[in-house]
């Protein structure tokens, strides 16, 4: 028996209006499984206020039920500043409640030792861990999207390039490539055609630097039947991931038909081989493919629950120092993207909040830059030329020579990407610059 949400009336703490809201405190996927999917997608427990369209996760005691796999997990918000005995009769009525509505037959002895997530992250990734995913590839998920950042920053340097993969070659590996991969379809589906040019290129560099125990990309020139027996070549080694990742620009319509064109002549020649051996390859293919693409939802959704954590959180610049090693590219485009589509559909309260979590995330991530640095950031976000003013009016102490001569290398790597508007904007910034010292030195 599915064990309902209950009505719950709250207040904006934006806005103070009260409202209601279905809140749920216990999640039994065995009873209703789709509850696991909006759980992993931060949308249980989620409240969005009718008038101000601030919203969040709300902090509630919570006990997940998986009784396929015998996982039962509890989480107490720390922020709710319960005693371990208060805590201990709230776990307790939980689980009392999910054992009354099952049958005797199903009450096991799992259902005695509960086990206890301490944030809301841990328990997100103990319901992860019991679907096969460790904690430790977990783990390196995260370190392999920290180590891509530092690479996505050097990309235009190869003296830092070189000295990152030297000192991460180990971590350049099959699932690196293929998370670069996924990164650069995410982009690309995203129409954002600077980006992939940036991760493309950081692709093709990499891959000059780290000799991968396998094939690497086919050759631009490749036709589809050359890629075709590439990846025939590849399929069941160890290098089969990166392969399919590496090359999966080239695995569009035109490919796909090519396969099954092929497959087709086979079976017209009777060769029952070729067909069986092609038929496997085309599965092979689609089944990376689609392994690929919830791998990259599964870094998506993270940085989606972060999201939600951040707007709902009563002092934001607190909660990202707190979430900062969680904080990614990825991340920064779910933001970024989310905002666009928000100002697009007219939320203009939504895409308010998004975009104050997005500067929020900016400025802490900044502080740690040194201050000339720090300032062509944020003059690179302002809008030209009003924004821009504003800032080098309130900075006149830094543009010094120094920071000329900071800001024109800047000029000089985005250059190389051929990204026209923000090469155009930052010239218009170096003019006001230009003009601002003129006007000091006078």
């Amino acid at each position: 028996m599915s064990i309902p949400p209950m009505p719950t009336q709250i207040n904006c703490p934006q806005c103070q209006k009260r409202y209601v809201v279905q809140v749920r405190s216990i999640i039994d996927v065995g009873e209703e499984p789709e509850l696991k999917e909006e759980f992993l997608r931060g949308q249980v427990n989620y409240a969005e206020c009718p008038e101000c369209g601030s919203g969040g996760v709300l902090s509630t005691p919570l006990l997940y039920h998986d009784p396929d796999k015998e996982l039962l997990i509890t989480f107490v918000p720390p922020e709710m500043g319960m005693s371990a005995q208060q805590q201990e009769q709230v776990v307790g009525s939980l689980v009392k409640a999910v054992m009354n509505s099952l049958p005797a037959e199903k009450r096991k002895g799992y259902f005695l030792n509960p086990k206890s997530a301490l944030t809301y992250d841990s328990l997100y990734d103990m319901v992860l861990e019991a679907d096969g995913i460790s904690k430790e590839v977990l783990e390196k998920q995260r370190a392999q999207i920290k180590l891509l950042n530092s690479l996505l920053v050097a990309v235009d340097d190869d003296k830092t390039l070189d000295k990152l993969v030297a000192e991460n070659r180990a971590q350049l590996d099959y699932e690196f490539f293929l998370l670069l991969g996924n990164a650069i379809d995410a982009q690309s589906e995203g129409g954002r055609k600077e980006d992939v040019e940036m991760f493309t290129k950081l692709r093709d560099k990499l891959l000059t630097r780290v000799d991968l125990a396998g094939p690497a990309a086919a050759p631009e020139a490749a036709s589809y039947d050359e890629v075709i027996d590439l990846l025939q070549g590849s399929l069941g080694d160890k290098a089969w991931t990166a392969t399919v990742a590496v090359n999966r620009g080239r695995l569009d319509y035109g490919f796909f038909q090519a396969l099954t064109a092929r497959i087709e002549a086979a079976e017209a020649a009777n060769d029952k081989e070729t067909t069986d051996k092609l038929t496997a390859l085309r599965n092979a293919i689609l089944d990376e493919l689609d392994a690929q693409d919830k791998m990259i939802r599964d870094v998506e959704d993270r940085a989606m629950l972060l999201v939600i954590k951040l707007a709902s959180a009563s002092d934001r610049q607190a909660a990202v120092r707190e979430h900062v090693d969680h904080i990614d590219q990825m991340f920064l485009n779910v933001v970024a993207r989310l905002e666009a589509a928000a100002r697009a559909q007219e939320e203009t309260d939504t895409a308010a909040t998004l975009h104050d979590i997005l500067e929020t995330t900016l400025a802490v991530i900044e502080e740690k830059l040194p201050p000339a640095n720090r300032l062509i950031n944020q003059l690179m976000r302002a809008q030209y030329p009003d924004g821009t003013n504003a800032l080098l009016e309130s900075h006149r102490g830094l543009l010094d020579d120094e920071f000329v001569k900071t800001l024109e290398q800047y000029i000089t790597r985005i250059k190389r990407t051929r990204a026209s508007e923000l090469v155009e904007h930052a010239q218009k910034v170096r003019d006001q610059v230009a003009a601002k010292r003129s006007i000091l030195r006078a």
